[in-house]
Order: C-alpha cells, then sequence, then structure tokens
C-alpha cells in the first residue's frame, strides 16, 4: 500500500496540504467518481504515471506533485553508490527549481515562493536546496530566505548501503516521492493557463493525472509528453 507522507514536517508544507486535501475534496465532489480519479492515481505505483494537484486561491497557485522516485532518478532505494547520490542531488535541484517546471501565464506575473521535498526513501539532507556555494540551507528543503531552521522529518530514515541492499532484496518497498510548490502572481486576472515542463526534465514520466480547483470550476486532465500546457479558462 501507498504510504501517505501527509506529516506536519514542516508548517508551510502542512499548510498547503492542509488545503489541498480540503479544495480537491471540493473538487471530487464536484466533479464525481469518473474525473476525480488523477488524485488518487497513484495508487498503484505505476512506473512512468503521476499524480499532480493544483489549486488557485487568489493569486496564490498551489501545487502538489506525487510520483514513484523512479520516474525522476531511475531507483527507488536510498543511494548506495556515488553516481545514485549526484542523481537525487540533481533531482532535487531541478525540482527546487519550480519556476522552470511550471510556466504561467506571462501576464499573470507568478514567481516561485517556497518548494518543498518529502520521500520515503530520501532523507531530508538529500532533498534540501543547495545555494550557489554548495553548502545546503538547512536540513529541511524549500526553506525561505531569513527562515529559521525546523526540525527534521519524521519519516523513517534510509538505511545504510549495505541495509538497502539486503531490504531491497527482501522486497524492498517502492519508494516514492511528493513536491510541493507554492508560487504568487500579482495579477491573477490574467493567469489563464500553464505549461508543464516536468517531462522534459524527466524523461522517465510519460503521464501525468491533473486534477485542479480554483475559485470558478473543478476540473481533471491527463497530460503526456505531447500535451503538456493547462488551461482553465
Amino acid at each position: 500500500m501507498k504510504q501517505s507522507l501527509h506529516s506536519p514536517v514542516l508548517s508551510s508544507f502542512s499548510g498547503f496540504l492542509d488545503f489541498s486535501k480540503k479544495i480537491m475534496l471540493a473538487a471530487g465532489l464536484a466533479m464525481g467518481p469518473a474525473t476525480s480519479a488523477p488524485a488518487q492515481s497513484l495508487g498503484a505505483h505505476v512506473h512512468g504515471q503521476a499524480a499532480l494537484e493544483v489549486a488557485v486561491d487568489g493569486g496564490t497557485v498551489q501545487l502538489n506533485l506525487y510520483t514513484p522516485l523512479d520516474n525522476l532518478v531511475g531507483f527507488e532505494h536510498a543511494p548506495r553508490t556515488p553516481e545514485e547520490h549526484r542523481a537525487v542531488r540533481t533531482m532535487a535541484a531541478k525540482l527546487h527549481q519550480g519556476d522552470t517546471l511550471f510556466v504561467f501565464t506571462p501576464a499573470a506575473r507568478c514567481r516561485l515562493e517556497s518548494s518543498h521535498l518529502q520521500s520515503t526513501a530520501l532523507s531530508p539532507e538529500l532533498l534540501a536546496a543547495v545555494p550557489p556555494s554548495g553548502k545546503n540551507q538547512g536540513a529541511n528543503s524549500g526553506q525561505r530566505k531569513g527562515e529559521a531552521s525546523k526540525p527534521a522529518s519524521s519519516l523513517p530514515s534510509p538505511p545504510h548501503a549495505d541495509e538497502a541492499h539486503s531490504a531491497h532484496e527482501d522486497h524492498e518497498p517502492h519508494g516514492e516521492l511528493e513536491a510541493a510548490w507554492v508560487f504568487h502572481c500579482s495579477a491573477p486576472q490574467a493567469l489563464q493557463e500553464f505549461d508543464v515542463e516536468l517531462f522534459r526534465a524527466f524523461s522517465g514520466l510519460r503521464r501525468l493525472d491533473v486534477a485542479m480547483a480554483g475559485p470558478r470550476k473543478q476540473s481533471s486532465l491527463r497530460l503526456t509528453p505531447q500535451s503538456t500546457r493547462v488551461r482553465w479558462r
């Protein structure tokens, strides 16, 4: 079964999840069971597939991605080799650059405010945002400038390499990752659409089921490498 990552690790991340669950519940009730499936599409843990929740509230756009780790780095366990460590660092760096992954209507003037990553298989240190100096900003990824360091994740710590190898041989659980982004748009009335560049950044991702909730309507759609635009007007 899919292990829930909805733990109160970071106050802002927790707040996003609370907001997202409420807005997506409303979306599910409005859309009915046939079209509310995307938010639950990861239950079967299918490689190549992921789910994206989008919630719009005034000038705030919040996005939450649920994906098997394999889609992003090609494996689902704690990194065991230098190459795997580099792959995880590269993945985290890409995910923290949310403004390159989601390209909104230019006239809406949307800017990335925060990003947070969590995984059942990876430590917070590996997922932390790394500034140009190469030093981590703190144990928690997506930490805002001037924000005090917060407690590390309550998720289980990844095993050491030898323990991980043994666990893998004994049917190691599938590793998953959650990413959350918050954008602020100074001209939200101009916001009509956005392009999702996750397929370009991660070739292992082949399908993205999207559930959207906004002030006017709720909807769902499926994105692929050939169809990456989300519209709600």
